[in-house]
């Protein structure tokens, strides 16, 4: 289980991650719980 964590968080970082909350929808990052709203409506499609 640390292995797979240790795995994700180096991805994460490689995408360009640099603190927590991130979210990658597709190619797009989002940082901060400010930007939830928005990766809400771009998961759901509005």
């Amino acid at each position: 289980m640390k292995g797979k964590l240790i795995e994700y968080t180096q991805s994460a970082v490689e995408r360009g991650a640099f603190g927590s909350p991130t979210f990658f929808v597709g190619k797009e990052i989002f940082f901060g719980k400010e930007q939830l709203r928005e990766v809400e409506e771009m998961v759901s499609g509005k």
